[in-house]
């Protein structure tokens, strides 16, 4: 059989059955347990499957998959929406010129903003949890359950994001674990961009440099669904390792949570809830009711003994138990659809801005919003921001790509690193004449191998596969033999404090070696990249003699670095 043909056998199996384990298919199909992982992976990118801790479950039987959500609802840009006239809009936090660009637009347009989980700041409320409270209180859990278990040994992975509320979060957390372990250690906070596979690579690398760490505090679903499969996948032992989630939405991690593993507990803050909370709330607005700032939306931490108290499971999917979900909880706002408001107290169209469509979280929200809506007959109009901000991101790495090869001149010899701006920058030296190319990307290699103007040098080394660049003590020999009068330099963090930091030992020491053979050191970073610390240090800002960056690097941001000696470019859009 060969590959393709297994992938077509285990999109019908899973199809058929609704879930598969890998394990269940590796006998299936006589292959190895990674074999099949990275088919899940491969399928799951085709979106034919929907990868989940342990095996698949098939996206048409997923009550919340993103091709459903597809279907129900058309996507539109914010542009769009807006020029729709929505009546009003739910959003959260998005990033800070997306958020200043919406609420300067809805503000002209007179449409009220109702945030989600993230706080605005021109929003007539915001539907959330109270996240301090929430995740002290899920750190003192931890922090109990934890501590003597392993000694008072509590050592943190901190899987953050840079948006206020997870940060918030993040501190939170670490405070409760210290009240009741002040000896508890915080070994590393990473952002994990609020992605599965990001989250996934920065764990593996964390918990190889840092294998002391014990505790991993996941700021949402998505992110822990990462670590688990990064734990997973390094064989941990799951009673010296846990994984607890700050958002536990979902039947895959439900389920996950029942069965035990490395996801012992989680914060519960029901979509079921924050959902019509926030349709009620949008109703309320355009009423011109008057509504708290901040409506609070209950949470719960669960675990696999009080999970079954307030949802019940019936062939692997759960429902809340309503009865106990209003015997024990205060709403912020009532959920039940009121039958006798006239149309025309009733906004038109809603429109939902949603930050990550691929979390549990997201797909639940947006389900359980568009029932409620269809009671009062408003439509739901869905934008997926998580697709925009990703073009507008590449945007900006396409204008740094394009200002540094402006720096570059004929005659000269350039080392290109790896790293997300490097093939952008292969492809704005294409014309350049009678240049010399020093690099240890294979995307770099591959597009400029065309050009017979350019000498072309591989450092030569080990294939990293995830991230495409060759690295080892080949490569770094290589680099010693070799000078060059440009280095085009990218890491995956820069702070005041750690300077610049990468995920990877592997790649630090060759981009280390890089440093050592060039003349000129230019930092190539857009705006993801500034106030973040990765697993391991490549250098001190001082090294670095050009900046050049996007837009949106604040001014504080470069004045500190005027002061280190370094030149800043922005490139603009």
């Amino acid at each position: 059989m060969t590959a393709d043909d297994r992938l077509e056998q285990i999109t019908l199996l899973v199809d058929e059955r609704g879930f598969l384990s890998v394990r269940e298919l590796s006998d299936h199909f006589q292959v190895s347990e990674m074999t099949i992982r990275r088919d899940l992976q491969r399928l799951d990118e085709e979106n034919r499957v929907n990868r989940t801790y342990g095996g698949a479950a098939s996206l048409k039987r997923s009550a919340g998959s993103a091709s459903e959500i597809d279907q129900m609802t058309p996507i539109e840009t914010v542009d769009e929406l807006l020029a729709n006239r929505v009546d009003v809009i739910i959003t959260s936090s998005l990033e800070q010129s997306v958020d200043f660009l919406l609420l300067d637009r809805a503000s002209k347009m007179n449409i009220p903003i109702i945030a989600e989980s993230a706080s605005l700041e021109k929003q007539v409320t915001v539907v959330a949890v109270d996240n301090y409270k929430a995740a002290f209180e899920l750190g003192k859990w931890a922090g109990t359950e934890f501590g003597a278990r392993w000694n008072g040994q509590l050592n943190v992975l901190d899987l953050s994001y840079s948006l206020p509320n997870t940060q918030q979060r993040s501190r939170a957390f670490m405070a409760g674990v210290h009240e009741v372990y002040p000896q508890s250690s915080l070994v590393l906070t990473i952002n994990a961009q609020s992605n599965s596979d990001i989250s996934y690579q920065l764990t593996r690398d964390a918990l190889t440099v840092h294998s002391q760490v014990n505790l991993i505090f996941a700021i949402n679903d998505a992110t822990a669904w990462g670590a688990i499969q990064a734990c997973c996948d390094l064989g941990l032992d799951p009673e010296k390792i846990t994984v607890i989630p700050f958002g536990l939405e979902g039947d895959s991690m439900r389920n996950l949570l029942a069965e035990g593993t490395y996801c012992k507990a989680g914060l519960a803050m029901f979509p079921e809830i924050v959902a019509p909370a926030c349709i009620e709330a949008a109703i309320a607005a355009y009423g011109q009711v008057p509504l708290p700032a901040h409506l609070v939306t209950p949470y719960m931490i669960v675990t696999s003994q009080n999970l079954p108290e307030i949802y019940s499971n019936a062939f692997g999917k759960w429902s809340p138990r309503w009865d106990v979900i209003y015997e024990r909880f205060s709403l912020p706002i009532d959920i039940h659809p009121a039958k006798d408001r006239s149309l025309d107290s009733l906004p038109r169209r809603i429109g939902f801005i949603v930050p990550f469509g691929k979390h549990d979280w997201y797909r639940n929200l947006v389900l359980f919003m568009q029932e409620h809506a269809r009671t009062y007959n408003i439509e739901l109009e869905i934008v997926n921001a998580e697709k925009e901000v990703v073009e507008e991101i590449e945007a900006r790495r396409r204008a740094i790509a394009h200002l540094a090869s402006e720096q570059v001149q004929s005659g000269e010899v350039v080392i290109v690193d790896g790293g997300p701006i490097a093939g952008y920058l292969a492809r704005e030296l294409l014309d350049k004449p009678d240049l010399t190319v020093i690099t240890n990307s294979t995307v770099v290699l591959k597009i400029l191998e065309q050009a017979a103007q350019i000498q072309l040098i591989s450092t030569g080394g080990a294939l990293r596969r995830s991230s495409q660049v060759l690295v080892g003590p080949t490569a770094e020999g290589a680099l010693r033999e070799l000078r060059a009068d440009k280095l085009f330099l990218s890491v995956s963090g820069i702070s005041q404090d750690f300077g610049l930091s990468h995920t990877n030992i592997s790649e630090v020491t060759i981009k280390q070696a890089m440093i050592h053979s060039a003349r000129e050191v230019i930092l190539l970073a857009d705006y993801t990249i500034f106030g973040q610390e990765s697993v391991a240090q490549v250098a001190g800002l001082k090294i670095v003699n050009k900046l050049i960056a996007d837009e949106s690097l604040p001014a504080k941001t470069r004045l500190d670095l005027a002061k280190l000696g370094i030149k800043v470019q922005l490139a603009s859009l």
